[in-house]
């Protein structure tokens, strides 16, 4: 019983301490104020692109596209919701 509550208590500790890991480090993740279009223009090129998991929200599904761009040794990702027809907004972040 005694080592029961023992590895119960164990358990509850790790469940809400939170552990550093040694891969874990800050990212810069900072607003790029140029649409997804504009960096393109720019020379940017897509290295990577992702569809993700829809989403529900306020009783809709949403998709969200990711794409990863470079230019030189710049990366930066844009993410764009619900994608339409000449009526698009992206988000895009530096991270580097």
């Amino acid at each position: 019983m005694k080592r029961a509550l023992l590895l119960a208590g164990l358990v509850v500790t790790l469940l809400y301490v939170p552990i550093a890991s040694a891969q874990e480090a800050r990212t810069q993740w900072t607003p790029i104020e140029k649409s997804l279009t504009a960096l393109l223009n720019e020379g940017w090129r897509i290295i990577s692109h992702s569809e993700g998991q829809p989403v529900i929200a306020n009783s809709s599904v949403r998709s969200t596209y990711s794409f990863v761009l470079m230019r030189e040794s710049k990366v930066a990702i844009c993410l764009i919701d619900e994608p339409k027809p000449n009526n698009t907004n992206s988000r895009c972040r530096a991270l580097n």
